[in-house]
């Protein structure tokens, strides 16, 4: 049984190509009649020559059938094209509404899931289901009329040797019926095969440097090699039910053909069957076999996309944790005060909160500085703010109005997040500045470029602005990408800035150098800084001092250097780090 169930999900996208479906159903149909008639033509001429008459009797046949088989070529063109270009359209529509989706997803989605099973679904599972609305819809529905019309010619010529012939070929839908879900799981388990086997791939691709710096080339080849392996072996059992389902179908094919030759051979002779009408017996037995053999080829097809379907609605019905369920149209970010009243949060797979019972408030323009041992919940306080992931208790005001009453598009224009590990684009370095701010002149990415200390060290590349940086901006040092992330951010001119230790891959002096060059511009704004060296905030509003996920210290640099906790001994260990340094 074909799993029709699988497809249900794709219902509206199939109802915007109901004309185009009809049309091309209609031209299989008008296929199909003159594919039959070329067989009844010929059973009539072989009457005629049988019965004596003269030859130019059977010219008339002869040009009806050369007609037959001009509307058959013309039709069968104009079918594929139909629904073959209706089976794109869908597969279109379908690639767009999952990366839709998929970019709506909030963070819990993508810690659970790998880049290459997603391109794995987004690419050949779309595929395979492009296939079940194309070529597997056409053949089906060729297949039926053709059985329609044929059978329908046939019982009215023997029904008795109808029954005979129909025999072999009814064993091919019992073959079917057996081996289509062994396809479908096999099918499943192939395609989930290539999803690890994409994955695999594309984090040696993203992480060549790691693998060659722990010599592991050796090791990441045998993975991939047992992997490849184990797909292959799966391909072959499924090669092997397809030609087990191939051979069936000839089989019985041939043994209708041989069914025909004995049984109409016999009735032939006791002259209850003429030759014209075993002549076109013969025909729609033949017209019979192929539908038949393809058959087994659709179900394949139906049964391989049955199991991607299953894998894309999987991604479909994903919902983010994080929705505009309560936001309010009229509320925009205007000042930028945030103020966290008892937050909480926990990861889902973790056992322990990462956040607890975090308050502070912070007005507009101040700045905030967060530290802590690593693990301590930094990262994940300033992922709150966004709201890349929900809150497990607690509230977070920004400008006296809960973060949820803000829609998601509203709240994050507002804010400017720069993470740990900045993301370039395989574009220009321009592009990259700019990305995210329409119409940004040329004057405005300068500018930016220069409070991040990265216009000069950009005017000695070949290209200069123009110059591409690779991908994930491979062709650039750790510093120079954290810049070009920086100073993409206050591009924007948000209200709301976000550091997650993003000059931790430059020197103290650069380090801070960029971060005075950044203080006049980002006076008016509210800026929260994650950091692991404490000078970048000695001039900070508040700091606080996280310790697993609670708040330990808080205060600005002088008063937490005299209460000589915490804080004061990671002063004293960088200070005295930073003049060791000195002295080499």
């Amino acid at each position: 049984m074909i799993p029709l169930r699988a497809f249900r999900f794709l219902v509206p996208l199939v109802k915007h190509e109901r004309s185009v479906l009809a049309i091309g159903v209609l031209l299989i149909l008008v296929t199909s009649i003159s594919q039959v008639a070329v067989p009844r033509l010929i059973g009539l001429a072989v009457e005629r020559l049988e019965s004596g008459d003269g030859l130019d009797l059977v010219i008339p046949i002869a040009m009806a059938m050369l007609v037959a088989v001009l509307i058959r070529g013309i039709t069968s063109f104009w079918a594929r094209k139909t629904v073959i270009g209706s089976s794109r359209r869908i597969e279109k529509r379908l690639r767009d509404q999952m990366f839709q989706h998929i970019e709506k997803l909030d963070g819990s989605f993508y810690a659970k899931s790998h880049t290459g099973d997603l391109m794995s679904r987004f690419n050949s599972d779309v595929e395979a289901v492009r296939m079940v609305f194309g070529p597997a819809i056409m053949y089906s529905v060729q297949t039926i009329f053709i059985l329609i019309f044929t059978i329908t010619l046939m019982l009215q010529i023997d029904w008795q040797l109808t029954l005979w012939s129909l025999f072999p070929l009814g064993l091919i839908t019992m073959t079917v019926r057996f081996i289509g879900p062994m396809v479908h799981s096999r099918s499943m388990r192939g395609q989930e095969m290539l999803a690890d086997i994409s994955v695999h791939a594309q984090e040696n691709f993203a992480n060549a440097p790691v693998v060659k710096a722990f010599v592991v080339e050796d090791a990441e080849i045998d993975r991939m090699n047992r992997l490849s392996h184990a797909y292959f072996q799966q391909n072959i059992r499924i090669a092997q039910l397809r030609a087990f389902t191939g051979s069936a179908f000839s089989l019985f094919g041939d043994l209708a053909l041989v069914t025909l030759l004995l049984v109409g051979g016999l009735r032939i002779l006791s002259g209850d069957l003429s030759l014209g009408e075993f002549a076109t017996f013969n025909g729609c037995q033949l017209l019979l076999i192929w539908p038949m053999i393809a058959l087994g080829w659709v179900m394949n097809l139906f049964h391989r996309g049955a199991a991607s379907a299953e894998r894309i609605q999987a991604i479909l019905e994903s919902t983010p944790a994080v929705d505009d369920s309560q936001a309010r149209p009229d509320v925009e970010v205007q000042v930028g005060k945030i103020q966290f009243d008892q937050v909480s949060f926990r990861y889902s797979e973790a056992q322990e909160s990462a956040l607890h019972k975090i308050s502070f408030e912070l007005s507009g323009g101040q700045t905030l500085g967060v530290v802590g041992a690593t693990a301590s919940g930094k990262t994940t306080l300033l992922n709150l703010i966004p709201r890349l992931s929900p809150t497990d208790s607690g509230i977070i005001l920004i400008d006296q109005v809960p973060i949820e009453h803000y829609s998601l598009d509203s709240l994050r224009a507002a804010i400017a997040m720069v993470p740990q590990e900045p993301f370039l684009f395989s574009a220009t370095i321009a592009e990259n500045i700019s990305f995210g701010v329409d119409h940004a002149s040329m004057d405005d990415i300068v500018e930016v470029s220069r409070l991040v200390r990265m216009h000069d060290e950009i005017d000695h590349f070949p290209d200069q602005y123009d110059q591409r940086v690779g991908e994930r901006g491979i062709t650039l040092s750790g510093g120079q990408k954290q810049r070009i992330a920086i100073a993409r951010a206050i591009l924007q001119r948000p209200r709301i800035l976000i550091l997650d230790d993003v000059l931790s891959a430059v020197d103290s002096e650069t380090e801070t150098t960029i971060l005075e060059g950044l203080r006049d511009w980002t006076q008016d704004l509210t800026a929260l800084i994650v950091t692991h060296r404490l000078s970048a905030i000695t001039h900070a509003d508040e700091i606080l001092v996280l310790d697993e996920g609670r708040i330990v210290e808080r205060g600005d640099h002088r008063s937490l250097l005299a209460k000589k906790g915490r804080y004061h001994k990671l002063w004293r260990r960088q200070t005295v780090e930073s003049e060791l340094e000195d002295l080499q």
